[in-house]
């Protein structure tokens, strides 16, 4: 964590060694801690360090912590600042004062550590609430006050307004409370000019109450939006002919409205529609298309690999590929009225032709209004797959990127919203799966495509009992000595009659069916096992790899599966190695890290897998009880041909050894790799270039001449 962003906490305690015990607690939990021996320093040190959060004693010479709290509470009440009271007095009259003295919570003594942790998170995160809310209370103070508003009394006969000072100022008048009802007119926009002219000529003929909302344009260019209220329940009497209301200026309101509905349902990188607006135009779209018999097109586009754009130059290029291909797509659809696509309220929908919406991360969706066959929409998705292959021109960079389509028709392929959304995914999915920068219409046949993995699901389900199931192993070569320093088990699929399925094929079913647990269990059994076995043949291998997924860490019973296998074993925690995508790691770091750091504490070794792909934050890296990153294979695979990568590859290694960790390089395929990988300080590689992913006993054979032939001790016992 960044030494700004660290919450500070003031510990005030006359026992010194208090104070330490909390400071060492506290600081692992990476507080910055304060101390003061008594409350006279402490009132001092909170007035002047400002921290986040006070712990006192109750019972210290001079000032106690409930003279404390009552001195300092008009300070800490201000910021926010919680003050924990620490008591051996658990009764409730102690409790009491030091909640009627201004404390926030109290814990009693000895502290434990896990409730320590609780309460500090529980009172610093009620601060932040309660800062929110102030902060809010006071933009809502400040918007009540927007709402400018003057009177008026209006001469029917003189046709005259004899207006308030505040009137004055919306209409930018000098030096006269008179305004004639010309002067009123020629405000007006001229859209507006017949209706509020009616209105002020019927006013006292109707005797009704009248609100009329209209734009003016004052003298110096600007315009404005006003309300005016006509009120005729006060009709003069007396006075016949003279009517009251008030005018008012609600610019500002209906200026934030319309930002109100722009956060709402548009989108803040591209400008495009959102997701929840789109989805209510199609709505609309498919009422109307009812009405009309008339049919239109959707086309799901995501843009091939933005993920790795993203990644490797940065979030602000990746806003500004996403602008620069949304504006591509907005040229592609001519006809697009995005000024007006934001009325929802009206019975037809408001674009004529087409209209493009942002779904979020590299998702876009288009619709095409009217169309008369699918010919159509197969002529649109060709010319954006034309147009992206152009590159895009990002100030610094030059981006090539394509797109993936798919396709679905109205009314053929549905006749309501979630419906139509799916089957253009699916055709989408398809796309992809078929080689990207295509398009794909949706069919029939990819319903197919849903029965087979139905069968497959049912397939996995007996596979761990009919023992389908095989690890192969890839060996990882230390770059300093050249030996074999273990080795990575990849789980395969040996399936009765589709053969050998790899991992991609079957682990996100097995994900999303729960199965992935009892696999990953069978897989940390079947290389102990493994390890075991070879051991008795006198063959020692350091330690081995297992990919931990992500629905894997995050199951509560990981770690006590882990343990129960090392234990029959007889192995070390050491020798097990456990990779973890990065990704993983960013999306629930807070449930993976006490997870992470159990393990860590048993000795198990701790590898973030695929680095670089993911969207690690630095103050959260340093905090995960992690030893190796490897790099992901796509940096890898043009290191010799693709400057970019070559910088990211050093970058990684050296951010790596920074941070105190070893490097392991993915996919190295040829010399050429190896030697550069060497030269800058990479310490471990695997990849083709020494041997594919092998089954346990043909790795044993390759291991053993690897070893014969690279090492002169002539043992069999393969170190790091």
């Amino acid at each position: 964590m960044e030494e700004e962003t660290k919450k500070k906490i003031l510990i005030i305690d006359d026992d010194k060694d208090i104070r330490q015990i909390l400071r060492l607690k506290l600081e692992k939990q990476d507080y910055i801690i304060i101390e003061a021996a008594d409350g006279i320093v402490g009132l001092e040190k909170l007035k002047a360090e400002s921290p986040d959060m006070v712990m006192a004693d109750v019972n210290m010479p001079g000032m106690n912590g409930f003279e404390f709290c009552e001195k300092a509470s008009t300070f800490s009440s201000e910021k926010h600042i919680p003050i924990m009271i620490m008591t051996a007095q658990d009764d409730q009259a102690s409790v009491n004062e030091a909640y009627n003295k201004g404390a926030t919570d109290f814990i009693t003594k000895p502290i434990n550590q896990a409730k320590l942790n609780h309460r500090v998170q529980f009172s610093l995160r009620a601060s932040e609430i309660a800062k929110q809310l102030a902060n809010r209370e006071r933009q809502l103070l400040s918007a009540q006050k927007v709402a400018k508003m003057g009177e008026w009394t209006y001469d029917i006969q003189k046709k005259q307004f004899f207006c308030s000072d505040e009137v004055t100022k919306i209409f930018g008048i000098n030096n006269s409370n008179v305004m004639s009802h010309e002067d009123l007119i020629n405000c007006i926009d001229k859209n507006d000019v017949n209706r509020v002219r009616n209105v002020l000529d019927n006013a006292s003929l109707e005797k009704s109450n009248h609100s009329i909302e209209y734009s003016i344009k004052i003298n110096d260019g600007s315009k404005k939006q006003i309300r005016q209220i006509i009120d005729t329940d006060n009709y003069d009497e007396i006075n016949e002919g003279i009517i009251f209301g008030i005018f008012q200026d609600i610019s500002d309101l209906r200026n934030a409205e319309k930002k109100v509905q722009t956060l709402s349902f548009y989108d803040s990188v591209t400008g495009l529609p959102n997701r929840q607006f789109f989805k209510r135009l199609l709505k609309k779209t498919i009422e109307s298309s009812k009405r009309h018999d008339r049919h239109f097109a959707l086309l799901d586009i995501n843009l091939d690999k933005f993920m790795r754009i993203n990644t490797t130059l940065g979030h602000d290029v990746g806003d500004k590929l996403l602008l620069a291909a949304s504006q591509r797509l907005g040229n592609i659809i001519q006809d697009i009225d995005n000024s007006n696509s934001g009325s929802i309220n009206d019975d037809e929908v408001s674009f004529r032709t087409g209209l493009v919406a942002h779904f979020g991360g590299d998702n876009f969706i288009i619709m095409l209004n009217e169309i008369n066959n699918a010919d159509e929409a197969a002529k649109i998705a060709r010319r954006i797959n034309h147009e992206f292959n152009e590159p895009f021109q990002i100030p610094g960079n030059e981006i090539h990127l394509t797109a993936s389509i798919g396709i679905g028709v109205y009314p053929e392929d549905g006749d309501e919203v979630e419906g139509l959304l799916k089957k253009i995914s699916v055709a989408l999915h398809n796309a992809k799966e078929t080689g990207r920068n295509c398009y794909r219409f949706y069919t029939d046949s990819m319903n197919a495509q849903s029965f087979q993995r139905l069968s497959m699901e049912t397939s996995l389900r007996k596979a761990l009992e009919r023992e389908e199931f095989q690890l192969y192993y890839q060996p990882k070569i230390s770059l300093d000595d050249g030996h074999i320093t273990g080795a990575e088990a990849l789980i395969r699929w040996n399936h009765p009659d589709m053969g050998l399925v790899p991992p991609t094929n079957f682990i996100p079913l097995a994900e999303n069916t729960g199965l992935i647990m009892p696999m990953t269990d069978w897989a940390i059994a079947e290389a102990c096992r493994q390890l075991s076995d070879w051991g008795k043949q006198g063959f020692e291998l350091e330690s081995v790899a297992i990919n931990i997924t992500p629905a894997s860490l995050l199951d509560k019973n990981i770690n006590e599966h882990i343990f129960k296998h090392l234990r029959l074993a007889g192995f070390e925690a050491s020798r097990l190695d456990l990779e973890i995508t990065e990704s993983v790691l960013m999306e629930d770091v807070d449930i993976v890290l006490p997870v992470l750091q159990e393990l860590r504490e048993f000795g198990a070794s701790i590898s973030i897998d695929d680095f670089g792909t993911g969207y690690s934050s630095l103050s959260y890296l340093k905090r995960l009880p992690i030893s190796k990153l490897k790099i992901d294979q796509s940096f890898v695979h043009d290191l010799m041909h693709d400057k970019d990568d070559a910088t990211i590859v050093n970058a990684l290694i050296s951010l790596a050894h920074n941070l105190g960790y070893k490097v392991i390089a993915e996919g190295v395929e040829d010399k050429e790799q190896l030697e550069y990988l060497k030269q800058h300080q990479c310490d471990v590689v695997q990849g083709f270039y020494y041997s594919r992913p092998l089954p346990a006993s043909d790795f044993y054979l390759w291991a053993k001449e690897y070893e014969s032939n690279h090492c002169t001790d002539n043992t069999n016992k393969l170190v790091s």
